[in-house]
């Protein structure tokens, strides 16, 4: 018997059906696209007891538009946000990130809710999420419940979403001047990857967000870089000046000795991709009317 004929397989036909699986079932995964759960299930480091396959519902598709941002559907794929014209014109650091996934059948399968509930550091997609400040919005016995992308990673491959709760969403507000630009290794996966996103006024920078997957092995913020870009003047940010200044606090924001280490790339390496990708990100945000 393999290990997939010993797991029982269920087909929802209602989120709450899914929801109420879910929460009935000690080992219990949800798989959609399955490109981040599948190879996990054959190399045997996952194994539940039950699979909820919830590519059937629909009402967890689909990309709306909001007064304030937009909500896209737990099962929207990485191409579907790459090439949707109003996510490229409100989030554009996510429309970025989506488009960078290089692999055709993770583009094609993978979802965004598989990407960020997975959080693993070659994804492209959290480091995004994280720098528009989004949310997750879930669905479990109690209810439902926003998560912030502040309090969503909480380790590697650890996130805030309970056992017994389902992604329905996600939601990213709308950001004024964001981007993404990352590295890549043969595989096509992420080595370092980093969006930034920041608010203007009268010329001048006056919040900004910025987040690197790649470096550590979940998704972290750069405050230091944060700081530095706040109150910097947008044409100093344009012409570079600023990009370069603001990126070089990235180095204060990833030590060493906290970084990871394989074989794309030593800690040390990947400490300056970080800094230099970071001049990119902000520089690509800054190029936004």
């Amino acid at each position: 018997m393999t290990a997939f004929e010993s797991v029982e397989y269920v087909e929802p036909e209602t989120v709450p059906e899914a929801v109420e699986r879910l929460a009935d079932a000690d080992e219990t995964r949800v798989i959609a696209g399955g490109y981040s759960l599948v190879p996990l299930l054959k190399d045997g480091i996952e194994t539940p007891d039950r699979l909820i396959d919830v590519s059937g519902l629909n009402e967890l598709r689909g990309i709306t538009e909001r007064g304030d941002g937009v909500a896209i559907g737990a099962l929207v794929t990485h191409d579907e946000i790459a090439t949707d014209a109003t996510v490229a014109e409100r989030a554009r650091a996510l429309a970025d990130a989506t488009d960078s996934v290089g692999d055709f059948q993770a583009r094609n399968r993978g979802t965004i809710a598989g990407n960020l509930v997975f959080a693993d550091p070659k994804y492209d997609a959290p480091a995004a999420f994280l720098a528009l400040g989004g949310r997750v919005v879930t669905r479990g016995p109690a209810g439902g419940r926003a998560i912030a992308a502040d309090d969503w990673f909480r380790g590697p491959g650890t996130t805030a979403l309970d056992a017994d709760e389902l992604v329905t969403r996600i939601e990213v507000p709308d950001a004024e001047r964001s981007g993404y630009v990352r590295t890549s290794e043969y595989s096509g996966y992420a080595v370092v990857g980093v969006a930034a996103a920041f608010e203007t006024d009268d010329g001048v920078v006056r919040s900004a967000r910025v987040a690197v997957n790649g470096a550590k092995p979940y998704p972290v913020r750069l405050p230091n870089v944060e700081r530095a870009l706040v109150d910097e003047a947008v044409g100093r940010v344009v012409d570079g000046d600023g990009a370069t200044e603001a990126a070089t606090a990235a180095l204060d924001d990833v030590e060493t000795a906290s970084l990871l280490a394989n074989d794309a790339a030593t800690e040390e390496y990947r400490r300056q991709l970080v800094r230099t990708y970071c001049r990119q990100a902000i520089e690509r945000a800054a190029s936004e009317p």
